[in-house]
């Protein structure tokens, strides 16, 4: 059950390794760029692509065509349609955006950085962390248009309403060095600027770090760090980890996740990740409480509506309650005799309280309903994590037709502890490669916020568990 399962530290995980790794094989949703591009040269660029589940992941890119190329850059992970709907409406109310094709998107982002870099400037550091990866390679592959940039051919700089004196002094001084005295424009926004205000220093160099728009954040902290030191703050923060608070809990996780990053093979993860989407490919049907649910077969005895909508009920109360979910549970077991479903309630009941029985009676039911899912999940689970060889375990290795046989669908909690099986099975392995996959295939199922935050909660502890064993050596 959830509760039992989260820990302060290790709910703060991002999908930035998602995007590196896993976003230029999901299929283009859409492209949008600001109608007048061509005549401003100043635009931000959507990309947006579809997840399996249906959800929406985007990225931002704030374009300046006359010189200064990604001026900031971000993106929403994962979102429902509805919600990049909004998103995408707001962007529409500053701007009007107009629907391309993702070649011209692809052009116009890559002609800016192109032409930016000629003169010093570095794309925003979101871009090269994260929002890069969402657009493909600049490769031959890929349609080469032709986008002026500057004017008339020349750096043109366009100060932002954003950018203070200092900034724009740095700016200058980067065209005055690289593109020389009297080969770049400068236009303030509002005022006439007078280049003879500014004593350039010809050897000061524009500094990515003190950046247009965004924040420095925690998630990129690390990477600019060396692997050695990262493993040695690694090796410091580890035994403090239960003791830390929110933010050094955080810390850590971007830590651990910056040091997998170093570590992961992006051809084997993304092999793994194939491999995952494959094996848990099944519909998922949350509008219907099957039969199997609770432990019956198909056809072989009719259970009320009433008693199903009981059962998630109890399910429900066994995670917000134990004490009133124990007492809802011994009345339910009156009223429904050799239902497999009041065992399974009975087990969770006990994993919440840690019960000393849970060992002995999650063996005895197994043995006893062979052919209910949940249970034999169960059980499954209790063999991989009290270390018996994973290998000898009946059903493995474990598919879903192993538990599902003839299932079209699936329901929601029958999915969850699937995967958090999955998930055991994929830790005691000790593949990095394989834990950070199917930590990537998660954000492809719309699973609850509580329990999409346990699963990765403790995929991150395998992450930890692997780095705690290997990190040392």
């Amino acid at each position: 059950m959830a509760k039992n399962n989260k820990g302060k530290v290790i709910q703060m995980l991002s999908p930035e390794n998602y995007i590196r790794k896993k976003a230029r094989t999901l299929p283009i949703y859409e492209c949008l760029v600001r109608s007048d591009w061509e005549e401003t040269k100043m635009t931000t660029v959507l990309v947006a692509r579809n997840h399996t589940n249906g959800n929406i992941t985007v990225c931002s890119y704030l374009v300046d065509l006359f010189c200064l190329g990604v001026k900031d850059s971000m993106y929403l992970f994962n979102v429902p349609v509805h919600e990049y709907e909004e998103f995408k409406e707001r962007v529409n109310r500053e701007m009007e955006m107009t629907e391309v094709d993702y070649t011209l998107a692809h052009n116009i982002v890559y002609a800016a950085i192109e032409f930016a870099e000629e003169f010093g400037f570095k794309p925003h550091k979101d871009y090269e962390s994260v929002t890069k990866f969402m657009l493909e390679e600049d490769t031959e592959d890929i349609e080469l248009i032709e986008i002026e940039c500057g004017m008339d051919g020349k750096p043109c700089y366009m100060r932002g309403p954003f950018e203070d004196d200092a900034k724009a002094r740095k700016i200058i001084a980067q065209l005055e060095k690289n593109a020389g005295p009297g080969n770049y424009e400068y236009i303030e926004g509002f005022d006439e600027f007078d280049d003879d205000e500014y004593d350039f220093d010809e050897d000061e160099e524009f500094d990515d770090e003190d950046e247009f728009d965004g924040d420095d954040d925690d998630v990129n902290e690390f990477s600019e760090i060396a692997f050695k030191e990262k493993k040695e703050l690694f090796l410091d923060m580890f035994p403090k980890m239960n003791d830390m608070d929110e933010d050094e809990g955080k810390r850590f996780i971007n830590l651990v996740d910056s040091i997998v990053d170093d570590l992961v093979d992006v051809d084997q993860h993304n092999k793994f990740y194939e491999e995952f989407l494959e094996d848990l490919d099944i519909e998922v049907d949350e509008d219907e409480i099957p039969d199997q649910l609770l432990g019956i077969r198909s056809g072989a005895q009719t259970i009320s509506n009433e008693l199903k909508d009981r059962f998630m009920s109890i399910y429900q109360l066994i995670d917000e309650n134990p004490d009133l979910g124990k007492e809802e549970l011994k009345l339910f077991q009156k009223k429904v005799i050799g239902v497999p479903g009041v065992y399974f309630l009975e087990l969770l009941l006990l994993q919440m309280k840690d019960s000393s029985k849970y060992p002995q009676k999650i063996k005895e039911y197994a043995r006893i309903y062979p052919h209910y899912p949940l249970i034999q999940i169960l059980w499954a689970t209790e063999q991989v994590i009290t270390g018996i060889n994973h290998k000898k375990i009946q059903g493995y290795p474990f598919k879903l037709e192993t538990f599902f046989p003839d299932r079209e669908t699936i329901h929601p909690i029958e999915q969850f502890y699937t995967l958090m099986l999955f998930a055991f099975v994929t830790g005691i392995e000790m593949d990095i490669n394989k834990i950070e996959a199917f930590s990537s295939v998660i954000w492809e199922f719309d699973l609850p916020e509580e329990q999409e935050i346990v699963l990765l909660s403790a995929i991150s502890m395998l992450k930890i568990n692997y780095l705690v064993t290997h990190i040392r050596n």
